[in-house]
């Protein structure tokens, strides 16, 4: 049993056990003056009966005595002067002068006299009762002991009912306090559940109303704790990708600037240290140092590009030009730096207004992307202001078509001159140009990248 049960119950014992002492004196109280109250009205009419039979047959020691064993009380006839004439358990002869008696003094005032003492003569507590009758006064006593057995035992009945509903009370009040416990040990197991994120625990309270409140409130806290604890679940996740996605950023651009740097770095040695070395190998060393410094530069400027973008702070800059003739650009471009690559150019004039720098990058990177994933055939097309590059390449499977703009996301986790940035950068512009980047693509057989811009 739980200690507040307990302190409860002990409670309850105390406030039964007084009220049990209060009830028990009161009502022997009360129950002795409704049976003294009773006797007296009863003695009453007995004096009146005693009256009409006195004046009918005269009044004599005989005839109080034998109505004594009738009514079974004690009789006495007292005259105005207090003398006892007629009696009915003593010898009147002994007996003492009445008239300064209560009741009869009462009885000769106003008719009626009554009175509980203790009697002189019998030595023995009576209830007296006295009524004038002409030139005398009937006076009936009633032993109290007599009286105080019958409300005794009325008495008792009565406690002894008490007494059953108080066991029953606590009865009662063990198997409440037992369901409450059992309620509060639900409830305290829930909690201890939730503080183990437990939060799909069942918690079941019906007992009282004030249960069902408490247990809708710990499933309504429930239901928060669950979904911050989501959230919090969801932020780390988030946490967890960000540094592992910082991770790899510094792993690609540690990569990345490794081969130009050791170029520049060798071919600038070699060049210290072999004064005369032939002027067309000097030349062409200092070729592969500037292609070298151009590809960092080509690095930073698209690393610098990503932050403008996440920052906000990139401004269009938008004219009007032809599609086709930057397609062309862009194609030429590649040409030089994939010289052992076909790539096949359909164009049309499209003329639109963008910002041409941006539309070049991204051009410049859906190519440099099919190039890199395909070893056939590229084939770049303009149409009413749509531009699309296809490739016969490796495709991309369809669990990471969702994922492939997302920054410095990968496809192919080996560092082959790509951060993870070409298609984001490429969504971005396009997002910022009221566009979107439409992909269409199937695993080892190829790719298809699109994006339309407003023909003016």
């Amino acid at each position: 049993m739980l200690k507040l049960s307990r302190i409860f119950l002990s409670h309850l014992m105390l406030l039964l056990a007084a009220l049990f002492l209060f009830i028990s004196i009161f009502s022997y109280y009360t129950f002795k003056n409704i049976e003294i109250s009773n006797y007296a009205k009863a003695l009453k009419n007995e004096a009146t009966l005693l009256e009409n039979i006195l004046a009918h047959e005269g009044i004599s020691d005989a005839l109080v005595r034998k109505l004594d064993k009738k009514i079974a009380a004690r009789i006495t006839i007292i005259d105005p002067k207090g003398r006892v004439i007629a009696e009915s358990r003593h010898d009147k002869e002994n007996m003492e002068n009445h008239l300064l008696r209560p009741e009869v003094q009462e009885a000769l005032r106003t008719g009626w006299g009554q009175s509980v003492r203790y009697s002189t003569t019998l030595h023995e507590d009576f209830l007296y009762v006295a009524k004038r009758s002409g030139a005398y006064v009937v006076r009936l006593a009633y032993p109290l002991d007599q009286i105080r057995s019958s409300y005794m035992r009325l008495w008792l009945q009565f406690v002894a009912l008490f007494a059953f509903f108080v066991v029953a009370a606590m009865v009662a009040s063990f198997m409440l306090s037992a369901k409450i416990s059992h309620q509060i040990e639900a409830i305290v197991e829930y909690l201890d559940a939730l503080a183990h994120k437990e939060y799909d625990r069942p918690l079941r309270v019906g007992f009282a109303k004030e249960f069902v409140t408490i247990a809708e409130h710990l499933k309504a806290l429930a239901a928060k704790l669950a979904k911050r604890d989501a959230k919090k679940e969801k932020f780390t996740k988030k946490i967890k990708q960000i540094s592992r996605q910082r991770n790899e950023l510094i792993s690609a651009i540690s990569h990345e600037f490794k081969n130009p740097v050791a170029i520049i770095n060798g071919y600038a040695e070699t060049l210290l240290t072999d004064p005369d070395m032939p002027k067309n190998l000097r030349q062409r060393f200092i070729e592969k140092i500037y292609a070298a410094s151009g590809k960092i530069a080509k690095m930073i400027d698209r690393l610098a590009l990503a932050m403008k973008f996440e920052s906000g702070n990139l401004t269009l800059q938008k004219s009007r030009f032809d599609l086709c003739e930057v397609a062309r650009e862009v194609v030429e471009l590649m040409r030089s730096r994939y010289k052992d690559r076909a790539i096949r150019l359909e164009c049309e004039p499209s003329f639109v207004e963008a910002d041409r720098a941006m539309i070049e990058i991204a051009m410049s990177n859906l190519l440099d992307n099919a190039l890199k994933y395909s070893e056939l055939d590229v084939v770049v097309e303009v149409r009413g202001g749509r531009f699309c590059v296809r490739d016969k390449g490796v495709g991309i499977k369809e669990e990471d078509l969702g994922r492939i703009t997302q920054k410095f996301y990968r496809v192919r986790h080996s560092w082959d001159n790509s951060m993870g940035l070409g298609l984001y950068i490429t969504g971005y512009i396009l997002k910022l140009h009221g566009s979107e980047l439409q992909i269409q693509s199937r695993y080892k057989e190829g790719s298809e990248f699109c994006f339309r811009l407003e023909e003016i």
